[in-house]
């Protein structure tokens, strides 16, 4: 049978889950510093890049509006010299026939030609028919059927000095031309004749462009849009010279005036590479950032890594001192508190899964006299062989624990009432018949109760209540006896009442305020200076509940933990008049009270106000008797109790889970340390290193540390080492009513008295009256 305490240990803190939080939140925090940066540098490196475009767009319109004014002031200029040479008087001459007249205009018209731009010179008379050709400076002979150009047509309708620019054509040899003419006039206005030339467009267009950059090219447009003569292309060499990368090509044209035609300019788009500077400068500042960040990792995840660490080894202390504080030491088996832990996780298993399991409740008969017989310490080893028996009997699944001085208890799961009475009959036959050798030196005899689910109980009051029944029974039967629990034989004071009578007797005890308070003082572990006192609540005689622990479970098992828990307040706060105004006031509550969506931290402050107290004297002690279901609601509450005034306090760490899981949800002012770790303590070392852990954890909150329970002059040395600055026991002050109290309230506890007495029990009489049972 294994032999340790089984049940759920609960979680010290979610420090791996918080780590990784924190890691979580952190990398995306980071993620956004990286990105911010390149969202500001993104937009404005669009802009710059917008505006790079739109200047260049700019220069090419501004090219394209170049081009078309030189090529129209080159047509002027044409135009220009027309009219000069149909002034000559050779021109006229020829027309006329007159000899000697054609040498002059061949000297005029050959000064025409030399031009590159002008292709062929014509002087015809006045029915439009050619008297004179030139080409290229030389004179060649006329056609005979010379057909007549549109343009020389409109020009000898024309009137004086008027050029007529005709339509572009083309030659045979795809070379574009456009005649212009402009007609001549002898004396009195007389038509004598025109003077046409064929001008070519793409030696015009290569005489306009020359602002433009190597990288671009012009073309000129007709009326219908097509491109009839254009600029060179430029080489790649010249191209690549630019200094520019060809993002795509900007079109711009212009109207030339008075020709309906078009200048189309062509250039690619140069980005301008970043410079060498600007990309170290880039590069180092990816590198600052970069370093930023990882520092900035570092400082905010080293506390986190820390804070973890030491909650990894609070659990693992933890874990050492609950497996200590859960095993009886004299037996090895389970202790009490193991009982109740183990008990509650049995009962919800059986219930769940609907599987028998067993309780049985025994007793060792007449020990006194085998203590009295063989001495205490023999009587001690007797226990210790009896633990072992127990041990080498029951299965592997089930438990045994010590409860008492000389009493034990079994939990046989899928086990029903007759099965166990079989086992326990076999434990009873061992022990009245120990073998030699074995684990007891001598024959015992004991007397056992038995009960089980969910054939005789429902629950786990109702299961404990029924096996101590038929225990009773056994024992009235004359001991060594062991009995089944049976409603007709075993009904009485140790059955417990059913649900409604248990509520109806919460809500008669709250009705009437049937409760009185009592103060246990708070000590100054330094000075001996009462610093506060623990508000504690006791049942009076009518109530029907003989401690407050029943009283409180009984509220819990019947939903009455909230008014009760008002009631708790009211009744504290109104008895604390006479302590005086100065030190603490701590109160109990449970978490089921702070939870529930009504909950106001007005109603509490009404409570401290009509007893005439400050909320900054306040303490709330949260004690999880009952497990919390609304965790985020709590926090809440909590929060908003503290913005009102109030402290807050985590009670009864150490005992059980309880107070473990509610450190590990909320953040305390106070950390009360229950008295349990505090007695074994001045033990184990590993409850020491617990105790030492969980000072550790409240110092890094900020929060108060107060020992509960200091019972002996050696848990009080235990508790001063470990440099606690507060606690309350028995030997420091037993709970009593505040009238009593106020008297030695302004009186400092004499620990160096203390630690040094040997009839410590005496002084605490002395110390302090007894009023009521329990620390609370």
């Amino acid at each position: 049978m294994d032999l340790t305490p089984a049940g759920p240990v609960g979680e010290v803190a979610p420090g791996a889950g918080s780590l990784r939080l924190v890691r979580l939140r952190l990398s995306l925090a980071l993620i956004a510093m990286a990105i911010l940066p390149l969202a500001i540098v993104a937009p404005l490196a669009a802009s710059a890049l917008d505006g790079q475009r739109a200047n260049e767009r700019l220069r090419v319109e501004r090219d394209a509006t170049t081009v078309a004014a030189t090529l129209g002031t080159t047509f002027d200029q044409i135009g220009q010299e027309l009219v000069r040479a149909a002034d000559e008087p050779g021109i006229r001459g020829t027309i006329a026939g007159t000899r000697g007249a054609s040498a002059t205009a061949r000297l005029v018209l050959g000064d025409l030609t030399a031009e590159t731009a002008i292709q062929v010179a014509t002087v015809v008379d006045e029915r439009g028919r050619p008297v004179l050709r030139i080409v290229a400076g030389k004179v060649v002979p006329v056609p005979p059927s010379s057909t007549i150009d549109p343009v020389v047509t409109t020009a000898l309708l024309a009137g004086h000095d008027e050029v007529t620019t005709g339509d572009i054509r083309r030659t045979a040899a795809g070379t574009a031309l456009v005649g212009v003419a402009v007609p001549v006039f002898g004396d009195g206005d007389t038509l004598l004749g025109a003077v046409h030339v064929d001008v070519s467009l793409t030696s015009v267009l290569a005489g306009s462009i020359a602002g433009l950059r190597a990288s671009e090219s012009a073309s000129l447009l007709d009326r219908g849009g097509t491109a009839v003569a254009s600029a060179p292309i430029p080489s790649a060499d010249a191209a690549g010279s630019s200094g520019g990368t060809t993002a795509g090509a900007v079109l711009s044209t212009e109207a030339i005036v008075g020709r309906d035609w078009r200048i189309a300019v062509a250039a690619p788009s140069a980005l301008v590479g970043p410079s060498l500077a600007l990309i170290a400068l880039l590069g180092l500042g990816v590198v600052v950032i970069a370093w930023f960040i990882v520092l900035m990792a570092r400082q905010v995840l080293r506390p986190a890594e820390e804070l973890d660490a030491s909650r990894a080894r609070l659990r693992d202390l933890w874990e050492l001192a609950r497996v200590d504080s859960l095993r009886d030491l004299l037996t090895g088996l389970g202790n009490h508190r193991a009982f109740q832990e183990e008990m509650d996780r049995q009962v919800d298993t059986s219930r769940r899964y609907g599987a028998p399991l067993a309780l049985v409740t025994l007793d060792l008969d007449d020990f006194q006299s085998v203590n009295d017989e063989i001495g205490h310490a023999q009587g001690d080893e007797v226990l210790a062989g009896f633990g072992q028996l127990i041990g080498r009997t029951l299965r592997f699944a089930d438990r045994a624990f010590r409860t008492g001085g000389d009493e034990f208890a079994l939990l046989l799961p899928h086990t029903d009432a007759a099965g166990a009475d079989t086992v326990v009959r076999r434990l009873l036959s061992n022990a009245l018949e120990p073998p030699r050798g074995r684990e007891l030196s001598r024959a015992i005899s004991f007397s056992a109760g038995i009960s089980s689910v969910p054939a005789l109980s429902g629950d786990k009051r109702q299961l404990i209540g029924q096996a101590e029944a038929a225990l009773a029974g056994a024992k009235r039967a004359g001991r060594m006896a062991v009995e089944v629990y049976d409603p007709a034989r075993h009904r009485g004071a140790g059955v417990p009442l059913d649900l409604g009578a248990l509520s109806a007797s919460v809500a008669e005890t709250v009705a009437r305020r049937l409760l009185r308070p009592v103060y246990q003082p708070i000590v100054d572990l330094r000075s001996g200076k009462v610093v506060g006192y623990e508000g504690l609540i006791r049942p009076l005689p009518g109530s029907g509940f003989n401690d407050t622990g029943a009283l409180f479970e009984a509220a819990a098992k019947t939903g009455r933990t909230v008014e009760l828990d008002h009631a708790c307040l009211e009744i504290v706060a109104a008895g604390a008049r006479e302590l005086g105004r100065d030190g603490w006031l701590t109160m109990n509550v449970s978490p089921r009270t702070l939870e529930v969506p009504d909950f106001s931290p007005a109603a509490l402050l009404r409570v401290v106000a009509a007893a005439g107290l400050e909320p900054a004297r306040i303490v709330l002690e949260l004690t999880e008797r009952e497990t919390v279901e609304e965790v985020e609601r709590l926090r809440r509450n909590v929060a908003a109790c503290r913005e009102s005034g109030f402290r807050v306090a985590a009670d009864d760490v150490g005992s059980g889970n309880a107070g473990l899981r509610l450190l590990s949800q909320l953040q305390f002012d106070i950390v009360k340390i229950d008295l349990s770790l505090v007695q074994e303590g001045a033990l184990h070392e590993t409850s020491l290193a617990v105790v030492g852990s969980l000072q550790e954890l409240a110092r890094r909150w900020g929060a108060s540390v107060i020992a509960e329970g200091i019972e002996t002059p050696e848990q009080l040395r235990v508790v001063r080492e470990l440099d606690i600055a507060a606690g309350q026991g028995y030997l420091l002050g037993r709970p009593g009513k505040a009238e009593d109290l106020a008297t030695i309230a302004m009186t400092a506890v004499d620990l160096d008295a203390l630690l040094g007495s040997e009839d410590w029990l005496g002084s605490i009489a002395r110390a302090t009256p007894a009023f009521g049972a329990g620390t609370g």
